[in-house]
């Protein structure tokens, strides 16, 4: 009898996985740090994990609700209704994670910052009180899970808030943006939806995953959003080097450079915010964006004069490479296993 194959070996194919999401967040956290284009970037990313968060939430978000600010601050329009999108891009500690409720709910947007009242009743028309004692039980299922690696660990509590569902409304996305901060969010690259996005990206069965398999897709998630990002990231470079190219061979290119970096770091761009953000005039704003379309350095989008908005001719859907294994062989061959779903190892890995 020949030996078994150990790559198709449950607990292997796990390591390997945990090994791939691990070292997809490592080269993440690298390039966020030396990458010429990691302001407009960071953007980029946090919008579109926004956007997958959203989705996911069946309240989708286009490019144009988004806004960001002159210090890079990304916020959405009033008609957002995605859950608890103040969570995004902001941190809570584990030890609040754990062991603070009211912290954990202030955090997601659940329970107003000041001034609770345990009686009132909250969005999702339960009363405070009840919610906290939903978080409260929560916590302690959590505390009582055996230890395990981060990255999976955040499988576990996103598993465990989707079963007990302390809000009643919107906890598919509070599950997620726990489990990404457990997780992912211990890498500089996540801003609470990498997981999310690479779920949404995937588009397997993962909401009736459980046990090992949840594991599996978990891992597989955290892998497909940090490339997702890295991938994002190589295309903005490019064209960061191709737009220096055009602007080094323009005897007077003037505010051509602002123009573009302002671009680079906004989903789309008009003569108007142009106007605002660099102090020109609504005739110089214009000129300079028919300027870029003529080099082909953006594109027109839509509208007419003032009001023609303008956006990077770079596709910004995450387009994911094949991995060098096939993941979702092993996901079929263990769906059609006779063995049951939690005989894994009990020992860490």
């Amino acid at each position: 009898m020949q030996p078994s194959d150990p790559r198709f070996d449950h607990r292997n194919r796990l390591i390997l996985a945990y090994a791939e999401a691990q070292g997809a967040l490592e080269r993440l956290e690298e390039r966020r740090r030396f990458s010429p284009v990691r302001y407009p970037w960071r953007i980029r990313t946090l919008i579109a994990e926004r956007q997958a968060l959203a989705r996911i939430d069946n309240s989708p978000i286009d490019d144009q609700d988004f806004a960001i600010d002159g210090r890079g601050a990304v916020s959405t329009s009033a008609f957002d209704l995605s859950h608890w999108r103040q969570a995004v891009g902001t941190s809570i500690t584990f030890d609040a994670l754990l062991n603070d409720g009211l912290k954990v709910l202030h955090w997601l947007g659940a329970i107003p910052p000041t001034g609770t009242n345990p009686d009132s009743v909250l969005r999702a028309g339960r009363y405070a009180a009840d919610i906290l004692s939903a978080v409260a039980a929560w916590q302690r299922d959590v505390a009582a899970l055996p230890p395990s690696p981060p990255l999976l660990h955040g499988a576990q509590l996103f598993q465990l808030w989707r079963r007990h569902a302390p809000i009643g409304q919107g906890d598919l996305v509070a599950s997620l943006l726990i489990g990404d901060r457990w997780g992912p969010g211990r890498w500089t690259g996540s801003a609470g939806g990498l997981t999310a996005l690479g779920l949404d990206i995937a588009g397997a069965a993962w909401k009736r995953a459980a046990g090992e398999r949840l594991g599996w897709l978990w891992l597989d998630a955290i892998s497909t959003g940090a490339r997702a990002h890295l991938d994002l990231e190589t295309r903005l470079r490019a064209y960061a080097w191709r737009a220096a190219q055009h602007i080094e061979q323009r005897r007077r290119p003037g505010r051509l450079k602002d123009v573009l970096r302002l671009a680079m770091a906004h989903p789309r761009i008009s003569s108007g915010s142009v106007a605002k953000a660099l102090g020109l005039t609504s005739a110089g704003a214009i000129k300079l964006l028919t300027i870029a379309v003529g080099e082909g350095l953006l594109i027109e989008q839509s509208g007419q004069a003032s009001y023609r908005s303008y956006a990077l001719p770079v596709n910004m859907t995450p387009l994911i490479a094949q991995r060098p294994h096939r993941r979702s062989d092993w996901l079929v061959d263990d769906f059609w296993s006779d063995e049951a779903e939690n005989d894994t190892s009990p020992e860490p890995l």
